[in-house]
Parts: structure tokens; sequence; C-alpha cells
């Protein structure tokens, strides 16, 4: 398989998985909030934990991501529906989060 055909298949969803794990990481080293809060936002109730988990959900849609291309290559509605999955799971994950320990 040549790099162009691997990148034109696999390479939105490996752009995506390089996207979550930037932010994740940001996240656990900067331990700033504001960066995917925005700064007008009322402040958090518990910012440790609130923090711990929206990484945990940055790396999780990241891990999905990365399933994504791999799975393009085995079959490509089984890729869709593992993507559309993973972010409705992240969706709710994320409004629970918010409803836990946002203003």
């Amino acid at each position: 398989m040549k790099a162009e055909t691997f990148l034109e298949m696999a390479g939105i969803p490996l752009l995506i998985f390089v996207i979550c794990m930037y932010y994740g990481i940001r996240l656990v080293i900067s331990k700033d909030i504001s960066m995917i809060r925005g700064k007008g936002k009322a402040p958090v109730r518990d910012e440790k934990e609130y923090l711990e988990g929206a990484a945990k959900l940055m790396f999780f849609l990241g891990a999905a991501a990365l399933l994504m291309a791999v799975l393009v290559f085995v079959n490509l509605y089984v890729a869709t529906a593992e993507i559309i999955i993973s972010t409705f799971i992240m969706g709710i994950l994320w409004k629970r989060l918010e409803m836990k320990y946002g203003s």
C-alpha cells in the first residue's frame, strides 16, 4: 500500500487523533480550563476533577479516532458506525461532566 493511499483513507481520523491528544496532553500539563470552556464562562465547581474528566474524554475521543483509522481498512461502514457511537458516548459523558462539575 502506498503512503498516498493510506493518507487518503485514514488521514482525517489520524488528524483528529493528533488534535485530541494535543488538547488532552495540554489539559494535563497546563491545567487551563479556559482553552476548552472559553474565557467568558463561569468558573467550575471542582477544577481539578473537571480537568481530569475532560482530559480523559479527550483521550477517549482520540483513541476512538485511531480505532476508526484502523477500521477504515477493514470495513468502511463499521468505521463510520464506531465513530458515530463514540461521538455520541462522548457527548453524553461531557454533558454529565458539565452537570457534575460545571458552573
